[in-house]
């Protein structure tokens, strides 16, 4: 085994392991903090400008670090759920999809206030939204519960299956006021010690980072 290889999976490895609810709840607050500047606050601050190339900057930047906002909310969820993601690759597959939307957005950016996305079909805006489902489901296959629980891999993949879609319904249906609210709901979960975890692993026997 190359060094390269021990320190992928060492990587892959502390990934796999959930972080401790204390630490959950920051990566919860780090992502509604993205999520609202992104989406709310960046926008707000510059509808009066008369710039157009930068207002487009400024607006897509912002909804780059609000889609990055959903890494740490995806860290918060590990926390939650409290289980060791198996198979690790799974969950590292979600954190890579989930870097599709914001970096599909880069070439927008500096294009401005020309669109490179709108040349490529009205569809792909809701292809780039259905890349959150489908990163929920890498996760739902890696570390809920109920998809390790099932008595066969088809059963598992019909559990991440349901979790991609409804996660990509939501989406679809409330944006952009789901991910804050979800969010919201995690930390809170994760302050109040409620969860699959039912311990704190930082003062439990089985302590993880």
């Amino acid at each position: 085994m190359t060094d390269s290889d021990a320190r992928s999976g060492g990587l892959l490895n502390r990934l796999a392991n959930p972080p401790t609810r204390r630490a959950g709840a920051a990566w919860a607050l780090l992502a509604l903090v993205m999520m609202l500047v992104g989406a709310v606050l960046i926008p707000s601050m510059f509808t009066d400008d008369s710039d157009q190339v930068l207002l487009v900057q400024w607006y897509l930047g912002g909804n780059v670090l609000a889609f990055l906002g959903f890494l740490p909310l995806l860290r918060a969820v590990h926390a939650l759920i409290a289980a060791r993601a198996v198979p690790a690759w799974s969950l590292a597959a979600a954190y890579a999809v989930l870097l599709i939307r914001p970096l599909a957005l880069v070439p927008d950016i500096v294009a401005a206030p020309i669109s490179v996305l709108a040349d490529l079909g009205v569809l792909l805006p809701y292809l780039l939204l259905a890349t959150t489902g489908v990163a929920a489901g890498f996760a739902a296959w890696a570390m809920l519960p109920l998809a390790q629980n099932a008595a066969s891999p088809w059963r598992r993949l019909a559990v991440a299956a349901a979790v991609g879609l409804l996660v990509a319904l939501g989406l679809y249906s409330f944006a952009p006021f789901i991910a804050p609210l979800a969010t919201l709901g995690v930390g809170v979960g994760l302050l109040m010690g409620r969860g699959a975890g039912g311990h704190d692993p930082a003062n439990g026997p089985a302590g993880q980072h």
